[in-house]
């Protein structure tokens, strides 16, 4: 995957389990195990923004981790084939 959450390094830096975030926000154990785990391919935009005020964010790249392909041009070719 391309696009990461950093939930589990949120967790740690502030000292949180999930079960305590999961009783805080009212997002679901398993949602936020997902999530953390990075085994979702969408992500709800309204869970995004309760983390980001939870965690008092104010940049999404403190919530998500982008690492660019090495060899672009076979990603894109790749990409295109999975979506014709």
């Amino acid at each position: 995957m391309l696009l990461r959450l950093k939930l589990k390094d949120l967790y740690a830096e502030k000292g949180l389990t999930q079960k305590r975030v999961s009783e805080e926000t009212g997002i679901r154990a398993s949602t936020l195990s997902g999530l953390a785990n990075n085994l979702r391919t969408s992500w709800d935009v309204d869970i995004l923004e309760r983390l980001m005020v939870y965690f008092e964010l104010d940049d999404i790249d403190q919530m998500v981790e982008f690492r660019p392909p090495r060899h672009v041009q076979e990603y894109i070719q790749a990409f295109n084939k999975q979506n014709e």
